[in-house]
């Protein structure tokens, strides 16, 4: 009678047992998987901020000024007038070659490519186009091998930077409206484009 008491109670301490290390372990493997979701969401938005930063630096590099200049000779017969419909065969910008566009002025002035290094501690720009010489400080014309201080606010970091004029060509400059193929917002009033990367549509 006594063995028989014995063996119960170890069989019910066994299940007791049992049943302690059961509930222990599902508790463990609800905070592991707990851990693992915050971890998960953590690592999302790391990513979504990293994403947000990359584009907002993009857009930190790209023409902005919207205005169009007030002092530059307009240009009387250019081969597109404004408002003609237009693509765009360069790519000064992602988004630019193939988009449709319209003229929104004609200028009769050089253009000039330049070089230059940012006044923000970006890396050295090369060949940017297209500018006037509204944005050099004296205002003058110039050739190829000058340097000069830019005014202009197209980009980042360009205002006040130093410059050497890689290439001249002759106008008309234009300004174009158009919608970039990748499709990112409408941009106002680019410039510039030489006649040679527009065609009509």
């Amino acid at each position: 009678m006594k063995k028989k008491t014995i063996g119960w109670l170890l069989a019910l301490l066994l299940v007791f047992i049992l049943g302690v290390v059961l509930v222990l372990g599902l508790k463990d493997q609800d905070k592991h998987h707990s851990k693992k979701m915050t971890m998960s969401s953590s690592q999302m938005q790391m990513s979504s901020s990293s994403s947000s930063m990359a584009m907002s630096s993009s857009m930190s590099g790209m023409d902005m000024d919207e205005s169009l200049p007030t002092d530059l000779p307009k240009a009387t017969q250019p081969k597109y007038p404004v408002g003609s419909k237009i693509t765009l065969e360069a790519d000064h910008m992602a988004g630019m070659k193939g988009a449709k566009g319209t003229v929104a002025a004609a200028y009769d002035v050089k253009l000039y490519e330049v070089d230059y290094q940012p006044i923000n501690g970006g890396k050295k720009v090369s060949g940017h186009k297209w500018l006037t010489k509204e944005d050099f400080s004296d205002m003058m014309d110039h050739q190829e091998g000058d340097t000069v201080t830019l005014t202009s606010t197209h980009m980042a970091g360009m205002k006040g930077a130093k410059a050497t004029i890689t290439k001249v060509v002759n106008g008309p400059a234009y300004a174009v409206s158009y919608q970039p193929t990748n499709g990112g917002k409408m941009v106002m009033n680019h410039k510039y484009l030489v006649e040679s990367e527009i065609k009509s549509r």
